[in-house]
């Protein structure tokens, strides 16, 4: 599975439409290596329970904004430097 970022404004851009755990959290990951700013979208529930709580765990900021049967995770990586 390759992992696509779209540059959305200031944030980078994941869709996670369509998957099931444990891959929407481990494209997450794998994308906050490469930039400071995500915006996950996820129709999954537990991805949409489990990430935010597991990175808020690790320092990170994030919001999460549902749509219908949509969740976006908004994620910042600088409040996590700053700690």
């Amino acid at each position: 599975m390759k992992l696509k970022l779209e540059k959305n404004g200031d944030r980078y851009l994941l869709d996670c439409r369509d998957l099931t755990c444990p891959f929407p959290l481990t494209m997450t990951k794998i994308a906050l290596k490469e930039v400071d700013s995500l915006e996950v979208i996820t129709n999954n529930p537990p991805s949409a329970r489990d990430i935010p709580e597991i990175l808020r765990r690790q320092g990170y900021e994030v919001e999460v904004v549902k749509e219908r049967n949509i969740w976006r995770i908004l994620i910042d990586k600088d409040s996590k430097l700053k700690a």
